[in-house]
């Protein structure tokens, strides 16, 4: 009789050849804690050890647990039920069936240690599996022999542990030389000698979460890993819309999306420890969609299938009521289908943003997730079945089935997300391929995929198209795509408008700092004086009294004209940006400036001019013919104004009047066109051979199209109706606003606001920034600190060591007392309010300046009321004020000559940083603290602005004074009122 023998290739070809990728095989390892009833269960990847450790808080296993399930191929232990469940957890179904998924962390790297802790033993058990020996033809399985020891409960094995099992493991390589193939065996030594320096207690350390040391699971140490696996975790760095291919894996690892469920009965984590210090969660709460997301999306779908197909649930369309909804499959024919019931949660995201709900906001970060997690996923169990929802995996064809018809078929697989859900018991026909590659296509698949598929060709129908029976999306769409299309129409008269007045507004600030109106005023009075000149020199005193009169016409007109030219009107209904606003504000003073220090002048030098002239021609030219001269001037002006005026507003009425009608006109001819098109086919549609019902069918589509017409021409026209109303309810008159001052404080405010999150955007980026920088900064610095350590038993045994000892350590003593001043700033470190003393922010700032005060000169006054000062307060938002406050009076010292003074004082609740620098600007006090304002070469124009704003959250005040005592700027610290401060010592100054 014979019988199957297995080689030790057939666990290689099981395992690593079966499973498609590293991402794959992560899966299976993070179902495999699933079964084992774990509530966590966390990858931990360092990349600069190539070292992957996959841990979980499950049951873990004993040793007889290992030596005869983990290390069986093909054990029974999860056909026959799997794990008995710790006492108060329900029986989860077991995701792993076939005994071979613990296999697969072969293709992750070349050999494994094995850590599990029985939640029922006192011991860990600790293993050794090099996976390169199940690569050698000619050897059995039972000869390759599997390193394995007891820890006891408590402690991580260390690294002699580690190596003892590493010798075990090379003496069985030894054994099996002669019958290894050279490449192999040399394979297995240099990999197994890697680990001999491997201390797992060290590296537990720098581990967060499950501890075996704490409670019992499993861990999975792989070293070294694959090349692949970083490239995996890090995606194509050329296309940032391309989701990695291990999130694509683990993303949406459990059923968190739909609203209402329960929490998933598992949490997954992945870590990428790009460094020592920093690790990022790639699979974070964040990274996939959440209920809430759901929840606002542009439509909703949720209900069941039942075991005939048929779907029983709702539709939401643009966030309206749910309508009950209800699809049967043709396929059914009375017969249960073979995939069994399952439910379907399902969103969509319109593809447009002006015919979605959502904000533009909302919208543009939806569409960035969508394009990297969107898709259809399946749940068995709440656990994700691979790899649909991969939106590179169409697997019911939702994008060929657009291709042929967007408008009819609607659905974009892009856009959806959403669950199927699946269980063990129901749905046990729906079998996953070995490799994990999705499901087997057996009949039930076919079902499933056909249900799902005649389901969402039907809905398409009956909400989402322009024939719907319901026509909620119809109308909504089309409301939201008007008011999108009217924002787009305003927003582009509204940036040609601004465009047009930022460029008369710089030709006009460049011509008045160019001093041309000066110019123009000296050409005006010169040609008075000549004209004044000639008249007066004229002998026959009629022509010559006419001539003055001319003359001063003449160049009051010019300086009518001058003043036209330089006066500009902001743009009513447009709102302007703040740098326009800033230029605008500008410009209003100086043209101030030039209406009453020039242009009124110049009108009374006229005159004045003009006076003397008519004065020496006597009494010819009097003054009565020179003031009514003077007046039909203004009165012609005034009436060619208004003449003017008159003419652009009865041109634009009558092209509004011109739009309405054609309007009004059009909508007539649709309906009356429709009305002919169903009387043509009425007359050539027979009655005879149709019953009562046929014609009531008949009538109804009729009705339904001329009303439908009706009532959209009818809409077009109300809302035609409503605009024209806008311009005839306002008084005209009304010179407290109107509409277009309304649209204009809106868009006004629309426009701050974006302003404002763009400079919040980017002092989250620069914040962002910091907290990278710091995190790196701290951990060279511990390591520098721990290095020197261990150099100073070299320098202690080495005397040519010590003076480089010295030099470096009084090097870094001086570096690391410079980040020690830098501790209160660290909101995260000092964020308690405490008794801050004048002394204490005088020592602060003395030591963090000295050095450059002591570079150029510049002497730190401090009075004795500001040292003796004491306020309750937290140093994390004062320090960073008096630092700016004081680095900016620096800068502005080393400007000038002279004596440099920085004075630091204190009276009646004010903290007061003044110096003798230039001072600021009388023009600049209101824009000092304005986000982006600096007058300093590259300034960002942050520190004065956000100083403000963080004083300001905690009830302090920060501004300019109007003088400083020394001469230059002064700025004043408000404290909030509150109690008095109390003179008892702080519980740490008491402490010995």
């Amino acid at each position: 009789m014979a019988t199957f023998k297995a080689r030790a290739r057939a666990v290689d070809m099981l395992g690593r050849q079966q499973i498609a990728g590293i991402p794959t095989a992560i899966n299976e390892l993070f179902k495999n804690a699933h079964d084992a009833y774990a509530s966590h269960v966390i990858g931990d990847y360092f990349r600069r050890d190539r070292l992957l450790i996959i841990r979980d808080d499950g049951v873990g296993m004993s040793r007889e647990d290992f030596v005869n399930k983990w290390l069986v191929v093909g054990t029974e232990s999860k056909v026959s039920g799997g794990i008995t469940p710790p006492s108060g957890e329900s029986k989860r179904s077991v995701l792993g069936e076939k005994g071979i998924g613990r296999l697969a962390v072969a293709a992750v790297g070349p050999q494994v240690l094995v850590l599990t802790r029985s939640a029922y033993s006192d011991v860990m058990t600790f293993a050794l599996v090099n996976w390169t020996l199940f690569t050698a033809p000619g050897i059995d399985l039972e000869e390759i022999e599997i390193p394995i020891a007891d820890i006891p409960v408590g402690i991580i094995p260390t690294k002699n542990d580690v190596s003892a099992l590493v010798h075990t493991l090379q003496d069985n390589v030894r054994r099996l030389r002669d019958r290894l193939s050279a490449t192999v065996y040399t394979t297995v030594l240099d990999e197994s000698n890697a680990l001999l320096k491997f201390d797992p207690q060290q590296i537990e350390q720098r581990l967060k979460g499950p501890s075996l040391t704490q409670g019992s699971g499993t861990q999975f140490w792989i070293s070294p890993t694959d090349e692949m696996l970083a490239r995996d975790i890090s995606g194509n760095p050329n296309d940032d819309s391309e989701a990695p291919p291990l999130f694509k894996m683990l993303i949406g690892f459990s059923d968190t999306m739909v609203p209402g469920n329960p929490p998933p009965p598992m949490v997954a984590s992945f870590f990428d420890h790009k460094t020592n210090e920093l690790a990022t969660d790639v699979i974070g709460a964040g990274e996939f969609f959440t209920p809430q997301e759901f929840s606002f999306a542009d439509h909703q779908i949720n209900g069941r299938f039942d075991e005939f197909g048929q779907f029983s649930g709702t539709v939401s369309v643009y966030g309206s009521d749910p309508v009950k909804h209800q699809v049967a499959w043709p396929g059914s024919r009375g017969q249960e289908t073979l995939c069994g019931p399952f439910t379907l949660n399902l969103a969509y995201v319109q593809g447009s943003k002006s015919a979605s709900r959502l904000t533009p906001e909302d919208f543009n970060r939806m569409t960035r997730k969508l394009s990297r997690v969107g898709g259809l996923y399946v749940y068995r169990d709440r656990v994700r079945i691979l790899p649909y929802g991969n939106h590179d995996f169409d697997w019911l064809d939702i994008e060929r089935q657009r291709s042929k018809s967007a408008s009819d078929y609607f659905w974009s697989f892009r856009r959806m997300f959403g669950v199927v859900g699946i269980d063990s018991s129901t749905n046990h026909r729906l079998q996953e391929k070995a490799g994990r590659e999705g499901f087997r296509a057996n009949a039930a698949y076919r079902d499933f995929r056909d249900v799902l598929q005649n389901f969402l060709v039907q809905t398409a129908r009956d909400f989402f198209r322009e024939d719907s029976t319901h026509d909620t999306w119809r109308i909504t769409k089309q409301e939201l795509e008007r008011e999108a299309e009217a924002r787009k129409r305003h927003d582009k008269q509204s940036r040609q408008r601004r465009t047009e007045f930022r460029k008369h507004l710089v030709k006009a600030e460049t011509l008045l700092n160019q001093g041309e109106p000066e110019r123009e005023v000296g050409r005006v009075l010169s040609e008075l004086e000549s004209e004044l000149s000639e008249a007066t020199s004229d002998r026959d005193p009629t022509h010559a009294a006419q001539k003055v009169l001319a003359a001063e016409s003449h160049a009051q007109r010019s300086i009518t004209e001058l003043r036209t030219r330089y006066r500009l009107a902001r743009p009513r209904g447009v709102a302007l940006p703040k740098a326009v606003m800033q230029d605008w504000e500008t410009y209003q003073r100086e043209y101030e400036s030039l209406e009453v220090n020039l242009l009124q002048s110049t009108r009374v030098e006229i005159e004045r001019r003009s006076s003397a002239a008519a004065h020496r021609l006597g009494s010819v030219l009097d003054r009565r013919r020179r003031l009514e001269a003077g007046l039909q001037r203004t009165f012609d002006e005034a009436l060619a104004s208004m003449t003017r005026s008159e003419r652009e507003v009865l041109e634009c009425f009558g092209n509004l009047r011109d739009q309405v009608t054609q309007q009004i006109r059009d909508a007539k001819r649709i309906v009356e066109e429709e009305i002919r098109d169903v009387q043509s086919h009425l007359a050539s549609t027979s009655t005879d051979d149709l019953s009562d019902q046929d014609i009531t069918d008949l009538r109804r589509v009729f009705e339904d199209r001329v009303t439908d017409a009706a009532d959209l021409q009818s809409t077009i026209l109300q809302n035609l109706r409503d605009r024209v109303r806008l311009l005839t309810d306002d008084d005209a008159s009304n010179t407290q606003g109107d509409v277009v001052d309304v649209i204009a404080s809106l868009e006004h405010e629309v426009t701050s606001l974006r302003d404002r999150a763009d400079n919040d955007l980017e002092l989250a980026q620069l914040g962002l920034a910091l907290q990278v920088i710091n995190h790196e900064f701290s951990a060279s610095i511990r390591s520098v600190r721990t290095n020197l350590q261990r150099l100073r038993s070299w320098a202690d045994a080495n005397k040519a060591l010590r003076p480089v000892y010295s030099d470096l350590r009084a090097s870094f003593e001086h570096l690391d007392a410079y980040l020690r001043l830098f501790t209160p700033l660290n909101k995260r470190l000092y964020r308690r309010d405490t008794i801050l003393k004048g002394s204490e922010v005088e020592k602060f700032l003395s030591d963090l300046f000295l050095e450059r005060t002591s570079k150029e000169g510049i002497t730190l006054e401090v009075t004795p009321a500001f040292r003796d000062a004491r306020v309750r307060a937290y140093p994390s938002t004062l320090y960073p004020v008096f630092v700016n406050l004081v680095d900016n009076a620096i800068y502005w010292l080393t400007t000038r000559s002279g004596p440099r003074i920085v004075r630091l004082d204190y009276a009646a609740g004010a903290w007061i940083v003044s110096d003798n620098g230039p001072g600021i600007a009388s023009v600049d006090h209101e824009r000092v603290f304005e986000l982006g304002f600096s007058r300093k070469p590259n300034g960002r124009g942050m520190g004065l602005h956000i100083s403000m704003d963080v004083l300001h959250k905690e009830g302090w005040e920060l501004y300019l004074a109007a003088e400083s005592p020394i001469g230059g700027a002064s700025f004043v610290l408000r404290e909030p009122k509150r109690p008095a401060v109390s003179d008892e010592p702080e519980p740490d100054e008491i402490l010995p």
